[in-house]
């Protein structure tokens, strides 16, 4: 096991390495008429990258400054979307695999259908539309006020009405997916011979679903969970924008030279760098903790065994 999580780490980090050196790089080797005349691509390159990357600065001064003060809320919501999209997504299998063909294991599906086929932009514009006040259908005005975050410890009631929604949206897509996989590996675990068995001894149908089908189910969830990381971190991307969250990729639109209204439009290289700094940090970080949790489920890599 300890040489499965080293190899596993030597590829994070590895990851976040060449990553730096493919932002870095590429903007000197396609635009060379932003450096000096005659600057070597490669050791250019070296030099932005041990600036940028283990000089923690991401490049520029304020790219530094924006990423301190908005990293803490990218983690939050980030996190908050991993524990919706997991902890419901997981329940929903099981409760529909508990009482299949229902009405309500039915309508669970459906929404798990519908979150997973809807982009997370137009479900978070549909959101403000329906509850956002004054032009929601339903208002709901304490969690929809615009420009509300606060800090979890400088006003934990303001922090949680703030990112409630958000999290929600964020999640739901991941949700739907782990909701049917959970559903299809419980189905399938239905016959095995540890499951007939539980059903020999007289257990209800939910408790053998919920203790002994769909615990099979975690390690393969798991590794779907890692897997969508990346489609994790650009819901956080354009959730932030849509709610007002402070967090450090709100600056991403403006970078991208897309921040109608104002009177400069420009695209922002550094700040793009250092943003894909950080995403693909957030990225790796959750599919190393993806890692560990399959570790943790899985005897086969905790004897050495590695992944089948």
């Amino acid at each position: 096991m300890a040489g499965y999580l080293l190899r596993r780490l030597i590829w994070a980090v590895a990851t976040v390495i060449l990553t730096a050196f493919f932002a870095y790089g590429i903007i000197r080797l396609l635009r060379p008429d932003r450096y000096p005349a005659g600057a070597d691509v490669i050791s250019g390159t070296w030099h932005d990258v041990r600036h940028a990357l283990f000089g923690f600065t991401l490049g520029a001064d304020y790219v530094h400054e924006e990423f301190v003060r908005g990293f803490a809320a990218d983690l939050y919501l980030l996190a908050g979307g991993l524990v919706v999209a997991v902890g419901f997504g997981i329940a929903g299998g099981i409760y529909c695999a508990a009482r299949e063909r229902t009405a309500s294991a039915r309508a669970v599906e459906g929404a798990a259908v519908f979150f997973l086929c809807t982009p997370v932009y137009a479900l978070a514009l549909g959101t403000l539309l329906l509850c956002a006040p004054p032009f929601g259908l339903i208002e709901l005005p304490y969690f929809f006020d615009p420009n509300s975050y606060e800090p979890p410890l400088e006003s934990p009631w303001d922090f949680l009405r703030s990112m409630l929604i958000p999290w929600l949206v964020v999640g739901a897509p991941l949700a739907g997916v782990i909701v049917r996989l959970t559903l299809a590996l419980t189905r399938d675990s239905m016959g095995e011979h540890w499951v007939r068995t539980a059903r020999a001894k007289g257990l209800p149908r939910k408790r053998v679903v919920r203790r002994h089908a769909a615990p099979a189910s975690y390690a393969t969830v798991l590794s779907q969970f890692g897997a969508s990381a990346p489609i994790m971190v650009m819901n956080v991307v354009l959730v932030e924008w849509v709610f007002s969250i402070p967090g450090f990729f709100r600056h991403m639109r403006r970078a991208l030279g897309q921040n109608y209204g104002a009177p400069e439009q420009y695209i922002d290289i550094p700040m793009l760098q250092g943003l894909a700094m950080w995403a693909a940090v957030l990225i790796v970080a959750v599919s190393l903790l993806a890692d560990l949790a399959i570790v943790r489920l899985d005897p086969r890599i905790r004897s050495g065994g590695g992944l089948a």
